[in-house]
């Protein structure tokens, strides 16, 4: 059986025009909508994640981690819960971001 040749020349054609577009091909920007969602059973796929770094204290972690050990949890379900019982009752995470702000956040179509 051959080996499978992979042509990259298409890589070559024009140089980027930034480090996205070089990465993720000539789409590399998003589209945004903006879209108001009342609850998670409208999202199309309630179940897909988006992945996201953040950095804690070494204290916070330590902690999260010892909990998500004994509570047989996830860390990302941790998080989403307390994230959004710290964002019930405010106002400002129902308001909808403005489309040029949304879009240099690079925020997901929902």
């Amino acid at each position: 059986m051959a080996k499978q040749k992979i042509n990259l020349d298409h890589l070559a054609n024009k140089p980027a025009a930034s480090m996205d577009e070089l990465l993720l091909g000539a789409s590399a920007t998003p589209t945004v909508q903006n879209a108001t969602l009342e609850s998670p059973a409208e999202i199309p796929d309630a179940s897909a994640k988006i992945r996201f770094t953040n950095a804690l204290p070494p204290e916070t972690f330590l902690r999260l981690q010892q909990y998500t050990f004994w509570s047989h949890e996830t860390i990302g379900d941790v998080l989403n819960e307390a994230i959004l019982a710290h964002l019930e009752g405010k106002p400002e995470a129902d308001k909808t971001i403005p489309a040029k702000q949304a879009q240099r956040r690079r925020l997901p179509t929902v």
